[in-house]
């Protein structure tokens, strides 16, 4: 599908206006209408599950026998990604922030004799800044300020059990793709970083819930940049009731700013003008389960131009994106291959902040001394960059 040209000029929100219902969201729809929507479930604008990267020829339905692969997938960024992978994890945000689209529309319900009704509940589409790194992705091919896509759907009362609505059905149209085409569905998902998870069209919506707009890994599915302008369509498949489309701007980078410290950001960084001295950084989980351990070891050299270690550690809180002030350590008293006592003498050199303007950047500062005159001393900041990923954590 030919991907848009990013644009920083607002699309016009456009909803296509309804009819009116044949009969009032209290009252029951006709058996037909029912009918029609249940024959929607399998209709054939839903694609087969057939993963794309298999071979051409087994477009069909695969078998229900054993097939020849007895291993896992390694761990590694979902290739049909529509966000970075480092952008947000779960839980997803239950409120919108930032420029919103909303509209209001219809949804598929059941009564608790399962007759069919119309509901509405509103619908509002925003985007959850990701600190882009600058590099052309197949979700970003301009290399710009990228986000994750979010979409809540909301009751008009979570606590109303006289009803049940069902989830509806969810498109997209880019690049003139007419919604006639299957390849305008998209994967609605409650979790982020997922590559197969979606809510399928009609399970039941049982509350107000939040979900990340996705590409489907399947052949014959289409391929959306979300952070580019696009056409969302809320179609309850209802006989009578119009679709409502939202028209989507292209994201503009509001809300860029420093890369939360998490563990995308381990990782080995350096001077690209000075090989062989650089930080090799970690995040750790804690024992209360929501801190994390910042530990970063500093390979750098002495007065002499012999090797030596710096070891800085740190405490950082969800959400923070510059450690302030870590102590930093240096080593006495050890020995080559653990030729030395239980430990090494630990003492004091200083301190040192560390900020990630961006997933390939480390800006930080120190201030420290060693107690021996030809151990490294100083006061600076310096700017270094990531020297590789780690597996299963890619950060973009």
């Amino acid at each position: 599908m030919n991907r848009l040209i990013r644009t920083t000029l607002a699309l016009a929100v456009g909803m296509l206006a309804l009819p009116a219902f044949a009969a009032a969201p209290s009252a029951a729809l006709s058996a037909d209408v029912q009918a029609a929507h249940a024959a929607a479930v399998t209709s054939s604008l839903h694609v087969s599950h057939v993963r794309a990267a298999a071979p051409a020829t087994s477009g069909l339905v695969q078998p229900k026998v054993m097939g020849s692969q007895t291993q896992p997938g390694t761990p590694a960024a979902n290739p049909f990604r529509a966000y970075p992978p480092s952008c947000a994890a779960d839980p997803l945000p239950d409120r919108a922030s930032g420029p919103t689209v909303t509209a209001r529309v219809p949804l598929y319900a059941l009564d608790s004799l399962n007759q069919g009704h119309v509901e509405m509940a509103t619908v509002s589409v925003w985007r959850l800044p990701c600190s882009s790194s600058g590099t052309a992705t197949p979700y970003n091919p301009s290399g710009f300020a990228n986000a994750m896509t979010l979409m809540r759907i909301d009751r008009d009362n979570d606590s109303d059990t006289t009803l049940t609505p069902r989830f509806p059905l969810v498109q997209v149209s880019q690049g003139g793709l007419a919604f006639t085409d299957a390849r305008t569905l998209v994967r609605a998902a409650i979790e982020p970083n997922t590559v197969v998870s979606e809510t399928p069209f009609d399970s039941a919506l049982l509350g107000s819930t939040t979900y990340v707009l996705e590409n489907y890994p399947y052949t014959g599915s289409g391929y959306f940049t979300f952070s580019d302008s696009f056409v969302l369509r809320i179609d309850p498949q209802v006989t009578g009731v119009a679709p409502v489309d939202i028209g989507v701007q292209a994201y503009t980078g509001a809300g860029i700013s420093a890369m939360p410290i998490t563990g995308y950001l381990s990782s080995a960084w350096y001077d690209t003008a000075h090989s062989g001295e650089g930080l090799l950084i970690e995040m750790l989980d804690n024992p209360d389960g929501v801190t994390h351990t910042v530990f970063a070891a500093w390979y750098t050299y002495d007065a002499l131009g012999l090797p030596y270690w710096l070891v800085a550690q740190g405490v950082v809180q969800p959400g923070i994106t510059t450690l302030t002030n870590a102590p930093v350590y240096y080593y006495t008293g050890g020995g080559f291959a653990g030729n030395f006592g239980a430990s090494a003498d630990s003492h004091v050199w200083g301190t040192m902040s560390m900020t990630f303007p961006d997933c390939n950047t480390i800006d930080f500062s120190f201030s420290g001394s060693t107690a021996d005159s030809s151990g490294p001393s100083g006061t600076g900041s310096r700017e270094w960059h990531r020297l590789a990923n780690i597996n299963g954590l890619t950060c973009e």
